[in-house]
C-alpha cells in the first residue's frame, strides 16, 4: 500500500510544465535581462539601486520558481496556465473631428473619430491603424457628400438634418467594436448603422465570417434562428411585421446582407443588426436579434462568444 502511495506521489510531482508556458517564461526572462542591460550599461548604479535591483532579481527568481511549482503541482493548473492568453492589441479613440454645417433648415452634425491600434508592447500598428481610419474616413465622407449634394439640389430651400454619432460597443480581451449611428430627418426619420471590428489578438479588422471556423456554413443557422425569432415576435404582437412571406419574393428574409452589421454584447452573445427596410417595413426601425450561442457553438472560433 505504501509503495503505491509513493508511486502516485512521484507521478503527481513529475507532471511536466507545458512547453508553451516554458517558452513564454524563458522569453520573458531573456527580454528582462536585455532591458536591464540596456538600462544599466551607460551608468554605474548607486549602492541603493544595486540593493533594490538585487532584491528585484531575487523576487523575480522566486516568482519564477513559484510559477514552476504551481505548474507542476497539478495537471489542471498547468493546463489552465497554458491557456492564459498573451495580451493583444490595444485599441482606443485618440481624437475626433466634427463636420458641422447649417444653411436655413438644412443642417449636419457628423462626428468623425480617429483611432489608434498598438500592440501589446505599446508600438503603433501603422498598417492596421491606417486601414481602420481609412474605412471610417471613406464612410463619413460618403455621408458628408450626400448631405452636400442634397443641400445643393435644394438651393437652400430644403428641410433636412443629418446626424452621425458613435460609441464603443465592445472592448473585450478578444474584440474591439465601434458603432456608428446615423439619423436623417426630413419628412420622416431614417436610421442606419455601421459597425467596425478589430480582433485584438491580431490587430486586424474582421467581418462576421471571421468569427467562425474556416469553411463552415454559419449563415444557414443564423438565418434560420432569426426567422424563428421573427415568427415568434409576430405571433405574440400583431403590430410587429417582418418580411417572411411577402408578395414580393425578393423582399423576404432568406439570407444575410453582404455587409451585415453585428456586435457582441457584454454577456458574450452575438447580435445581428438590420437597418430600416432591410428585413421589415420602415416603421419597425432598426431591429436587432440576439443569437443563442448554442445555435453556432459547434462552428464558432474559441474566445468570441459565451
Amino acid at each position: 500500500m505504501n509503495h503505491n502511495l509513493d508511486q502516485i506521489k512521484q507521478d503527481y510531482q513529475n507532471i511536466p510544465i507545458p512547453e508553451t508556458l516554458k517558452q513564454q517564461v524563458e522569453l520573458s526572462i531573456a527580454k528582462a535581462r536585455t532591458d536591464l542591460a540596456n538600462d544599466t550599461s551607460s551608468k554605474k548604479p548607486s549602492s541603493s539601486f544595486t540593493f533594490w535591483l538585487a532584491r528585484g532579481a531575487v523576487s523575480a527568481a522566486a516568482a519564477m520558481l513559484l510559477l514552476a511549482i504551481l505548474a507542476n503541482s497539478s495537471a489542471s493548473i498547468a493546463y489552465a496556465m497554458e491557456q492564459i492568453p498573451i495580451l493583444g492589441a490595444i485599441v482606443k479613440v485618440v481624437t475626433f473631428r466634427e463636420y458641422e454645417r447649417q444653411e436655413n433648415e438644412m443642417e449636419a452634425d457628423i462626428k468623425i473619430p480617429e483611432l489608434e491600434i498598438k500592440d501589446s508592447e505599446g508600438n503603433l500598428m501603422e498598417d492596421s491603424t491606417q486601414k481602420l481610419n481609412g474605412k471610417i474616413k471613406a464612410y463619413t465622407n460618403e455621408i458628408i457628400a450626400a448631405y452636400e449634394a442634397d443641400l445643393k439640389a435644394a438651393g437652400g430651400e430644403g428641410v433636412q438634418a443629418v446626424d452621425l454619432d458613435y460609441e464603443v460597443v465592445t472592448d473585450s480581451d478578444k474584440l474591439f467594436s465601434i458603432r456608428f449611428h446615423q439619423t436623417i430627418t426630413m419628412a420622416g426619420t431614417a436610421q442606419m448603422e455601421k459597425i467596425y471590428h478589430i480582433d485584438k489578438q491580431t490587430g486586424e479588422m474582421i467581418a462576421l465570417k471571421d468569427l467562425f471556423q474556416d469553411g463552415t456554413d454559419y449563415e444557414t443557422p443564423l438565418v434560420e434562428n432569426i426567422r424563428e425569432q421573427m415568427q415568434a415576435q409576430m405571433a405574440k404582437d400583431e403590430n410587429i411585421t417582418y418580411w417572411l412571406d411577402s408578395d414580393v419574393p425578393e423582399w423576404n428574409f432568406t439570407k444575410l446582407p453582404d455587409s451585415v452589421n453585428f456586435f457582441i454584447s457584454a454577456s458574450g452573445k452575438l447580435n445581428l443588426v438590420f437597418d430600416e427596410y432591410e428585413v421589415a417595413p420602415g416603421y419597425m426601425g432598426i431591429v436587432t436579434f440576439e443569437i443563442p450561442t448554442e445555435t453556432v457553438k459547434a462552428i464558432v472560433k474559441d474566445g468570441y462568444l459565451q
